[in-house]
This record gives C-alpha cells, sequence and structure tokens, in this order.
C-alpha cells in the first residue's frame, strides 16, 4: 500500500512541474496505480532500444525489470513522433528495480513525457467515468486528461504529448506509445 502512495505521490508531483492537467473531472475510482506484488528484481540490467531489461522479448512485459524510458526513443524518433524540437530531456535517475519510472522531453511549444508502471489488469481497469477508451494500442488504453494509458501486461505505458491540439497530442501520444511497446 505504501508502494501505491509514493506512486501517486511521484506522479502528482511530476505532472505539477510539467504542466500536467490534474484539474479534469473526477469521479469515483483511483487512478491506476502500480501494485507492490509486482516489483521487479533490482538486478536487471538497462534495455536499448529495440531490447528489453534483461535482453529477453517480453521480460518487461511481464516480471522483468523497468527500463530507463529515455532509453527507448532517441532524440531524433520524438521530433519524428511530434513534430516538435526538443530544447531539454528530463531523466527520473531511477534504477530499472523501481515500481515506477518516467522520462520527460519539453519541446518548443510542448512536451512529450512516458511513465512506466507495474500494474494488474484489475487496478488497470479502475478508471474514473470521463475516460476515453482507446483501440488498437496495446491490449487495452484509455485517454484522459491529456494522457493515454495503455496496459502491456504487468506494465502500464502513460503518454502525456501536449503541444497540439486534443485530438493531434492523442494521435501523438498514440503513434508514441505503439514504437515503445516493442522495446519494452
Amino acid at each position: 500500500m505504501k508502494h501505491r502512495y509514493a506512486t501517486l505521490a511521484a506522479l502528482v508531483a511530476v505532472c505539477l512541474t510539467a504542466g500536467c492537467d490534474l484539474t479534469g473531472p473526477t469521479t469515483a475510482g483511483d487512478p491506476p496505480t502500480a501494485d507492490a506484488t509486482l516489483a521487479p528484481p533490482a538486478e536487471a540490467a538497462s534495455p536499448t532500444p529495440g531490447g528489453t531489461a534483461d535482453g529477453g522479448p517480453g521480460a518487461v512485459r511481464g516480471a522483468g525489470g523497468i527500463p530507463d524510458p529515455c532509453t527507448l526513443l532517441t532524440e531524433s524518433e520524438v521530433v519524428d513522433l511530434t513534430g516538435r524540437e526538443v530544447t531539454r530531456n528530463d531523466e527520473d535517475g531511477g534504477d530499472a528495480g523501481d515500481v515506477t519510472r518516467f522520462c520527460q522531453w519539453q519541446q518548443d511549444h510542448g512536451q512529450l513525457t512516458i511513465f512506466l508502471s507495474r500494474t494488474t489488469a484489475a487496478d488497470f481497469d479502475v478508471t474514473v467515468a470521463a475516460a476515453r477508451p482507446v483501440d488498437g494500442v496495446g491490449e487495452k488504453a484509455y485517454w484522459h486528461s491529456g494522457h493515454l494509458y495503455v496496459l502491456h501486461g504487468a506494465l502500464q505505458i502513460d503518454v502525456y504529448s501536449r503541444g497540439g491540439s486534443d485530438a493531434q497530442n492523442l494521435a501523438d501520444a498514440e503513434q508514441v506509445a505503439k514504437v515503445v511497446i516493442p522495446r519494452v
């Protein structure tokens, strides 16, 4: 339970400093959180783009370590996927044993942030009433408050893209998720 509060606190802190929309409608249910019982082993190796934490396909999707999200996309890929130049990159400084990781690319007139968290299908399904299902990305996905939440095995991928209209931000987030999914 402490890990859930720590994960939520980290997400709120990042959102407050990154400009996420926390003022949107909130209704019954808690936001999806990482399940502390699925915390990956701390000794997992670092990934490379196109690989997984321990080098095997689907390792992160299951119980492998969570990679540094900053290694999942190159700066040129971020520019290609969003159409915005990167002005700064903020890393979380965590390690593969953490239950939540993030990377944020500050951009001209916007930003892209990727959060990776351990979860379960049941925790992922705890959504707010205003969440909109999104088809064609991961096992399940929904859009809420500018975030695209994607379930990929025991991993939740949260993509926050800001800099265009809501429709463009969702389209950018979907493209980013589709590139990242095979790499985790």
